[in-house]
């Protein structure tokens, strides 16, 4: 029996902090395998790990928007979001139901999302070039993948709507991560578009499309103290300029460490 946890609306650092938190436990196997729904307070970007915040985001726009940037644990593409995305994490034990092989993984959660739009009567397919999830011809859902101490993270996004202004003012690439297209706004599209809004009624296919993609059944749960504490601990590192910009400052410290042996040379 798998845990279905619905955070609803958290702030966006604790979000990865609490799914580093999970999956730690998870992969420990002393606790229940997990889906994980979570909406952000206020827009943030979640980075790839081994992403460099000066190639993917407008830091400064950013920091006088009050625009978190949060670089997650999972490896893949940034994303911006906002409190009008279902955000989700499986999070199962690397011997369990999610395929090692990462592709395999991928196609074993994605059609989760899949089965929830087609439940829904707007289709949907995956796009592996991507990692992705069109429907109707654009993208509705990014996601993104990691393993950590045993346990297998398949991370995401669902769009209900979205502020596609908002976006390009905060990512340098909109476009990056979707099918070539002129603008985010062509190749992207919500489920208010398709002409679903109800959110609730959206949570709950998305739980039986995981449910059934998987071949388990999960019951209501809530964080446990354990994964509370250690969550708390982790958000430090999350809040942390060093975090944040770890993989410039080492880009940075490679290019010095190059100059300083070309003086050495000559």
């Amino acid at each position: 029996m798998w845990r279905f946890l619905d955070l609803d609306k958290i702030d966006g650092f604790y979000s990865a902090a609490v799914f580093e938190s999970i999956g730690r436990h998870v992969g420990a196997g002393s606790f229940p395998e997990t889906i994980l729904f979570w909406r952000v307070r206020s827009p943030v970007v979640y980075l790839g790990y081994h992403q460099c915040v000066e190639d993917e985001v407008y830091a400064d726009y950013c920091t006088d928007n009050n625009i978190g940037i949060v670089r997650r644990i999972l490896g893949g593409g940034c994303g911006f979001c906002d409190e009008d995305q279902i955000l989700y994490s499986v999070i199962g034990r690397e011997e369990g139901v999610i395929p090692r092989d990462i592709q395999n993984a991928y196609r074993k959660v994605l059609s989760g999302v899949v089965k929830t739009l087609e439940s829904l009567g707007v289709g949907g397919e995956i796009e592996p070039a991507h990692n992705a999830v069109y429907s109707q011809d654009r993208k509705i859902s990014g996601n993104a993948q990691g393993r950590l101490d045993g346990a297998v993270l398949v991370n995401g996004s669902l769009l209900l709507d979205f502020d596609f202004e908002l976006m390009d003012k905060v990512l340098k690439n909109p476009t990056k991560n979707l099918r070539p297209v002129a603008s985010a706004r062509d190749g992207m599209v919500t489920l208010r578009e398709l002409g679903i809004i109800d959110m609730d009624t959206v949570k709950i296919s998305l739980r039986q499309g995981f449910e059934n993609a998987l071949g388990v059944s999960s019951c209501e749960g809530k964080l446990t103290e354990s994964e509370k504490k250690l969550a708390a601990v982790l958000l430090d590192k999350f809040n942390r300029n060093d975090w944040t910009y770890k993989m410039d400052n080492k880009r940075a410290m490679r290019k010095r460490n190059s100059i300083d042996r070309i003086y050495q040379v000559q």
